[in-house]
């Protein structure tokens, strides 16, 4: 490190918030570096490198000695990267990353918002049948009985919120008959 960097750090140490800053700033590079080392993605390293600042920042009175400042930062890194890969679900569908090449996610992450937004315009009636038949997997007996409704009014519904469903998304791809029934 060189010693305007050494003085800096020093004075971060006491509390000094500009000082920090170039630090930061001195860092920036090699933070982004070392946590898509770890990450799967630009935006998660983003946010493992602003963690790693932070606890830089709150914990660095406590480190004995300056120069051992980048090995402590690249640790504080990788541990937050790390934290931030295990904080992705991977059952949840990502949103993709500008300018991904991949345009099947892109399709997809679009076709879920319009069903999510189709499925919110429904009435609530049709919105409970459409969850608890699709989304729960109830046959529809069942959704009849736990709504205290004849079996022919959940049909109904369904068949209702179905059709509203094809005929606001039907610009989303293939729809079949065989896809939308019950």
């Amino acid at each position: 490190m060189d010693v305007e960097l050494t003085a800096q750090l020093q004075l971060a140490k006491q509390g000094d918030v500009q000082a920090f800053s170039y630090v930061a700033t001195a860092f920036r590079t090699r933070l982004l570096a070392w946590a898509t080392e770890c990450t799967a993605n630009s935006h998660t390293a983003e946010d493992a490198a602003q963690e790693a600042l932070m606890i830089a920042f709150t914990q660095l009175a406590s480190l004995r000695e300056v120069e051992a400042f980048p090995g402590w930062l690249r640790t504080l890194t990788r541990t937050a990267a790390f934290r931030q890969q295990r904080r992705k679900r991977p059952d949840t569908m990502a949103e993709p990353e500008a300018g991904e090449d991949e345009p099947d996610a892109v399709v997809a992450a679009e076709l879920k918002a319009a069903v999510h937004g189709a499925v919110q315009e429904l009435s609530q009636a049709q919105q409970q049948v459409i969850e608890r038949h699709y989304l729960r997997g109830e046959k529809i007996e069942e959704i009849a009985v736990a709504l205290g409704l004849p079996t022919g009014t959940v049909k109904r519904r369904l068949h209702d919120a179905r059709e509203k469903l094809r005929s606001r998304l039907s610009g989303f791809g293939p729809a079949s008959d065989d896809q939308w029934r019950g």
